[in-house]
């Protein structure tokens, strides 16, 4: 039975995680389609081009919230059940899925970097406040959005090593890392031909 409602919980998590904040806020004060501008993408970055930075903030807290908020109600509702932290990291996973590939957009979302440090924050607190300083120190560095991400995402994978997380945790990061990696593949393209925009 308890198989059940884990599974029920992901499809939750999924539907949950699939909300497109980055969308709703942009629609509802400005009457634009995001996806219609900049980068087309949904996320707060591309919200902050288009909208500023007050609704780019204000989807970034929510990206991130809608998987943490998920994750915290898992570690609760299912607190005594056994593999607790791999299915926690399960959790965090489908969370970054419904972000990157939403039902509501025909699958077509944001690249998920807000709603992976959330996840990892929410997972394992140490290692998800040094990413957070990781993509604040790359992008102070550089200030392109990108290489922090890319940069944090990586540093997860490094950091989980370092401190000998449980090897679920590690593998997350790892298939984050290379989700992520992959969902910049363009801008990543840019920064080798020195076109990708500053903020």
């Amino acid at each position: 039975m308890i198989f059940f409602y884990q599974l029920l919980f992901l499809i939750l998590t999924y539907f949950v995680s699939s909300i497109p904040f980055g969308l709703i806020l942009t629609k509802f004060f400005l009457n634009k389609d995001v996806r219609q501008s900049g980068s087309g993408n949904i996320g707060a970055t591309n919200v902050v081009r288009i909208a500023g930075k007050k609704i780019g903030f204000l989807t970034l807290i929510l990206d991130g919230a809608k998987g943490m908020v998920m994750l915290i109600a898992a570690r609760f509702i299912f607190s005594n059940t056994s593999h607790l932290h791999s299915y926690l990291a399960l959790i965090a996973f489908i969370s970054v899925i419904g972000h990157v590939f939403p039902i509501y957009l025909n699958f077509k979302g944001g690249k998920g970097v807000a709603t992976t440090i959330a996840v990892l924050l929410a997972l394992d607190p140490a290692v998800g406040f040094l990413t957070i300083i990781f993509w604040i120190m790359a992008f102070l560095m550089f200030r392109i959005s990108s290489i922090a991400s890319l940069v944090a995402t990586l540093s997860a994978v490094l950091l989980s090593i370092h401190y000998d997380s449980p090897a679920s945790q590690l593998v997350l990061c790892i298939a984050l890392f290379i989700l992520i990696t992959i969902r910049h593949k363009e801008n990543i393209v840019r920064l080798l031909v020195g076109e990708e925009n500053k903020m």
